[in-house]
């Protein structure tokens, strides 16, 4: 019975000493796991913020190009439709100074599209910068000017550029804007 209890004395202290350890070693696991979860939530986070902060910057960007463009070529075509010889060719000079540095922004940031929103969103702005930017607005001017087109012919492409462009620059953008969750959802 002395064995017993001496055995009892020892051996009982032991296995709860054990059995501390044991759950030592385990909270430190799940404290381990808890703290390289936290690390993974707040680096994810930080990413998603960082793509969100670049969706944003793609939109603001690639609106603020369009709309550029669209006003330097309706400039153009303002002075040539209400007769203005000097404030046109100044406004053609304007044109030619600084479109080309917008076309090269806008398909930048067309590219930037393909990282940022869908395939399909990517190919659209494509075809929206090879059809309306580059072959509605600029060819269309460079005919205008270079074949001394007439008077209504003029019109027309300002009256496009007026009316029927900015349908066409919201046209795109607002679908970017609402894929990206950047638009009102109203």
């Amino acid at each position: 019975m002395v064995l017993t209890g001496g055995l009892s004395g020892f051996i009982i202290p032991y296995v709860l000493k054990q059995i501390d350890e044991t759950k030592l070693r385990e909270q430190k696991n799940i404290d381990a796991r808890k703290l390289q979860e936290q690390k993974e939530f707040d680096a994810n986070l930080i990413r998603e913020n960082n793509v969100l902060e670049a969706q944003i910057k793609l939109l603001e960007a690639l609106s603020k190009a369009l709309w550029e463009l669209q006003l330097l070529a309706l400039a153009v075509s303002y002075y040539k439709v209400h007769p203005n010889q000097e404030r046109y060719e100044v406004a053609l000079k304007e044109y030619d100074e600084k479109s080309w540095e917008l076309f090269k922004d806008t398909r930048c940031e067309i590219s930037k599209a393909a990282r940022l929103a869908s395939e399909e969103t990517y190919q659209t702005l494509l075809t929206f910068f090879s059809e309306k930017l580059i072959q509605q607005v600029d060819e269309n001017l460079m005919y205008l000017i270079e074949n001394k087109a007439s008077l209504e012919e003029w019109k027309k492409y300002y009256d496009w550029l007026l009316y029927g462009f900015p349908k066409e620059i919201d046209n795109v953008v607002t679908p970017l804007a609402k894929e990206l969750r950047l638009a009102s959802p109203y």
